[in-house]
């Protein structure tokens, strides 16, 4: 099985070059020989791959321990339903994934008929391929995913009980999917400029993949959080991990990006940004399994051991010289766009934004990389906590969330100082006495500016659709509610736009809150001891041991009161599991709209007679409204990605 595995790779990896070579032969020569030749090969690569990769799962299903991979990372006792996570919980089968991944979009890109140019599409056949080339040569030649164990055991050493959550099932193929997309956008403007071809006509395919790669790297690292968050027993979502920010960096810069898609397609306008801002989207999203796989310390995330680093990290810098050596010799983008009358527009607001984005990546990306690099030249070693991201990127942040109230109240070319002065004050009004409310009622003065931070843009967004939808009532077409949902069919990419936005303020509303405003407490305790917290006694009752093949649980029994009623029981557990040999805790969770009550044992010696345990108790003020924002973000994204290319072409935002 494992030969018949590596042959199917190999054989997938000639394909792909085959792939290439016909390409160029199609682009040479104009026969439609080598351009269905080339298609041919595009299909054989995902078949080949598609047929390897079904071997390594039927290994895994079956538990064939004779393999690696499956040795290490599975067992009897590991359910079907987290196999799957098995697969891209070891070094080269995360990449193997991955690689199926982009054989996967290749064959979607040349079975799709679009509207792209001949020469667009095959030199895009040719990076995806060279692109196929890399990954299945690392999976090949740099580590053997077939790898076969020296002696096999008896039973796996079992998958780490944290990835066995549905987040982790779910958060590293989005993340992967999101990366992936992202090369199929670098191919497409990339053939684009190596053609001479940078036209706005065909934009509507690249706006296409570059709304799925977004949107699924955003969702990606909103479960990524979501999973920290329920999963690791600490009470956090986001700690600056240097694995988080690799994930983060590539959503920053493609959110500018796609701003530029959005502005090139409606104004002509930041056409020079494209292709710097897609190079170094791409390069950005190679630098995640550099950092993974040790290229750079990662204490919550890494495989250990993995000769990739030095192979991705040639990728990235070949990337970034050929690419931009490309763009020189190309001539990049002509710098034909429509300028503004006045940067007090709303191109002046999208540009803003994006010097901000990349300000905010450069910062990100000092704060990963820099420890390493005066690390490796001899300096002392240095470590930039959380604390240097919050005080840096936080206000960056915050800044990016006002221009979201302020943009949309800005005019085309010039703004019409008569119309802003009409409309802001409601916005402003609005989220001001929302402010006034809140400080009133005793709950501090940083909820008060929570309350202008987000209410500024969210009620900006409110009051655009109300507009636009009393115009449409008002001409006779139907009554405003009706109107406001017609007006997401008619003008999808705008008003997509629109719930992402506010999906994003409502993420902001909750990282902020829960940021200002989370209080935390560590009390070892005995049976009857109580921790009184944000207005909650928790009175810790019982601790049962449970032990089933997997496991050695001590749960706990907390009661909930507050205000003298009783809410009832929460049960959090610290577990021993015996595969692993380590034991985590799982965290027991109360949420509500207005905050989220979090209990974790942090340490319990597992002794029948010794009752006594240690907690750690937050309350985290609207967390919930991180993942409401989510619902919101995951709506906007499918609804601007199912606009169609041509109908709504000039209607972003």
């Amino acid at each position: 099985m494992a030969e018949t595995g590596n042959v199917l790779l190999i054989a997938a990896l000639l394909a792909a070059i085959f792939t290439a070579a016909a390409s160029v032969f199609s682009i040479k020569t104009g026969r439609g020989r080598w351009a269905a030749g080339a298609r041919t090969g595009v299909f054989t690569v995902f078949g080949l791959y598609t047929l390897s990769i079904a071997i390594i799962l039927y290994a895994f299903f079956t538990k064939d321990f004779s393999l690696k991979t499956v040795a290490e990372h599975s067992s009897r006792s590991l359910s079907a339903f987290y196999t799957l996570s098995a697969l891209y919980a070891d070094k080269a089968g995360s990449m193997f994934f991955w690689g199926w991944l982009i054989s996967l979009f290749t064959a979607v890109l040349a079975l799709r008929k679009t509207s792209l140019p001949h020469p667009v599409m095959h030199y895009a056949l040719i990076i995806l391929a060279i692109i196929e080339i890399f990954f299945i040569s690392l999976i090949t030649f740099g580590v053997n995913v077939f790898e076969k164990h020296p002696s096999p055991p008896a039973d796996g050493f079992g998958l780490n009980p944290l990835l066995q959550n549905f987040g982790m099932l779910v958060h590293p193929p989005l993340l992967y999917l999101g990366f992936t997309g992202f090369a199929v956008v670098f191919a497409l403007v990339m053939a684009s400029l190596i053609s001479r071809n940078l036209d706005f006509g065909w934009s509507g395919t690249v706006r296409r993949w570059t709304i799925f790669a977004w949107s699924t790297l955003g969702v990606g690292n909103l479960l990524g959080m979501w999973w920290s968050y329920n999963e690791l027993g600490w009470g956090g979502y986001w700690a600056w991990d240097t694995v988080e920010n690799a994930g983060l960096m590539p959503w920053l810069l493609g959110t500018a990006f796609v701003h530029t898609i959005a502005l090139g397609r409606r104004k002509n306008y930041l056409r020079n940004w494209t292709l710097p801002l897609i190079i170094f989207t791409f390069a950005l999203t190679l630098l995640s399994p550099f950092i993974t796989h040790g290229g750079i310390e990662s204490p919550l995330h890494g495989f250990y051991g993995s000769s990739f680093p030095p192979y991705i990290l040639a990728a990235i810098l070949i990337t970034i010289i050929v690419s931009l050596t490309l763009v020189f010799l190309r001539g990049g983008n002509p710098d034909n766009s429509e300028k503004p009358d006045s940067l007090v527009s709303r191109e002046g607001a999208f540009l803003l934004t994006n010097i901000i984005l990349v300000i905010l990546v450069l910062v990100i990306l000092a704060g990963t990389i820099l420890p390493r690099i005066v690390e490796i030249f001899g300096g002392t070693k240095i470590a930039l906590d959380r604390s240097f991201f919050d005080r840096t990127c936080g206000p960056i942040f915050i800044v990016l969330v006002l221009l979201m109230g302020i943009c949309p109240l800005l005019g085309w070319g010039k703004t019409a100082w008569k119309s802003f002065k009409k409309h802001f004050p409601y916005t402003f009004t609005a989220s001001l006495i929302i402010a006034i409310i809140v400080f009133i009622s005793g709950s501090g003065i940083w909820y008060a500016a929570i309350a202008v931070i987000c209410g500024l843009p969210l009620f900006t967004i409110i009051l655009e659709w109300y507009r636009a939808a009393r115009a449409r009532s008002r001409s006779g077409k139907g009554n405003i509610f009706r109107e406001s949902v017609s007006l997401v069919a008619d003008n999808r990419p705008r008003y997509g736009g629109f719930l992402v936005h506010t999906g994003v303020i409502l993420i902001a509303l909750g990282i902020i809150a829960s940021s200002f405003y989370q209080v935390e407490k560590t009390e070892t305790l005995d049976i009857g001891d109580v921790i009184e917290i944000g207005g909650y006694k928790l009175t810790y009752t019982e601790i049962v041991l449970k032990q089933d093949s997997m496991k050695l649980s001590a749960v706990a029994s907390v009661s909930l009161d507050r205000n003298g009623h009783r809410l009832g029981v929460m049960s959090p557990s610290y577990d021993y599991w015996f595969e692993r040999q380590d034991s985590f805790a799982e965290a027991a969770v109360r949420t509500t709209p207005t905050e989220d009550l979090f209990v974790s044992v942090v340490w319990t010696g597992f002794e029948p007679a010794d009752k006594s345990a240690t907690f750690r108790v937050l309350v985290s003020p609207l967390l919930v409204w991180m993942w409401i924002g989510g619902g919101f973000f995951i709506l906007g994204g499918v609804i601007s990605f199912s606009a169609g290319g041509k109908k709504h072409q000039g209607a972003d935002n």
